[in-house]
């Protein structure tokens, strides 16, 4: 049963941590790179609708409304497509790295993780931070942000007070529904359920040359309620009486949360390899050929 807050998720989560994350840095550079792109198509002019003054631009010059919304329709379309190629590939990669709803779960945990109330409140900042720098990256899609400068006082307190109610909508979902809604909700999640197959690359299990040591660490870590062991099977998952079936690997985030709880539990074990790794899941190494992942290949 996927709950809201998981004290050992937090636990697991906060150990590897204490020992070093190999992809939380890296989700954040990609998530930083989504939001640059979010941001980049209004700015730049390549496509916006403005709401308020009827500033529409479309590949940097001022047009008609609805040519301003064909520009927008297929700059959507052009991203989620680039997405999904990403996703046959690799699964729901994006899901995991790229998405800034899925990030605001992680932030929400991050509170949560905390025990100072100093610390509590600068993650407090930091989530604010991000909910509200992606609320207005959606908004430059179809406001013009000069409404603060020339706009009347009812333009700027409409667009003020729609920026304040999604803002609160992230904060809502960063402490009441998180990976929920990854899981239940998501219209981009629920249509890869159906349609994406298993990927090429996404989290393999392989006991070869170390086998698993059964500890649960995994599952335990896993944001969806998954066991990253059995990712090719048909999964029942969800709570006594509302339990569902689901293909493990179209619901994987491929965030990398369960390869890092095992390595951090393989690091104890001096000449062992972490038998959850990210690599071709059709492919297995022969024996003897799996170099250790904290050695360098020679």
């Amino acid at each position: 049963m996927l709950r809201l807050k998981d004290p050992e998720r937090d636990r697991v989560l906060a150990g590897v941590w204490r020992r070093g994350s190999r992809y939380r840095g890296r989700r954040i550079v990609v998530i930083t790179l989504s939001l640059a792109i979010l941001v980049a198509v209004p700015l730049t002019g390549l496509a916006r609708v403005d709401l308020w003054a009827g500033h529409h631009l479309l590949l940097g010059e001022s047009v008609h409304l609805t040519s301003a919304l064909k520009g927008v329709v297929v700059a959507i379309a052009t991203l989620w497509g680039s997405t999904f190629l990403v996703n046959t590939i690799v699964g729901r990669f994006f899901c995991g790295w790229g998405c800034p709803v899925g990030y605001v779960s992680r932030l929400g945990e991050d509170v949560d993780r905390e025990k100072s109330r100093a610390r509590r409140a600068l993650h407090h900042l930091a989530g604010a931070g991000f909910v509200g720098t992606f609320v207005a990256s959606v908004m430059l899609w179809w406001v013009d942000p000069r409404v603060f400068v020339d706009g009347s006082w009812t333009a700027r307190a409409v667009v003020g007070g729609t920026f304040l109610a999604l803002s609160f909508g992230g904060f809502l979902h960063a402490f009441l529904w998180r990976f929920l809604f990854c899981l239940k909700a998501c219209p981009i999640g629920l249509y890869y359920r159906y349609v994406t197959s298993k990927a090429p690359v996404g989290i393999q299990f392989l006991e070869v040359p170390d086998p698993c040591i059964q500890c649960g660490a995994c599952e335990k870590v896993c944001p969806v309620d998954l066991d990253p062991k059995r990712l090719g099977d048909i999964t029942t998952a969800g709570t006594p009486g509302e339990a569902e079936e689901r293909y493990g690997d179209a619901e994987c985030l491929r965030c990398g949360d369960c390869v890092d709880a095992c390595r951090m539990v393989f690091l104890l074990k001096p000449g062992k390899r972490a038998p959850l790794r990210f690599g071709r899941t059709d492919v297995e190494p022969a024996p003897g050929k799996v170099a250790d992942e904290r050695e360098p290949a020679k």
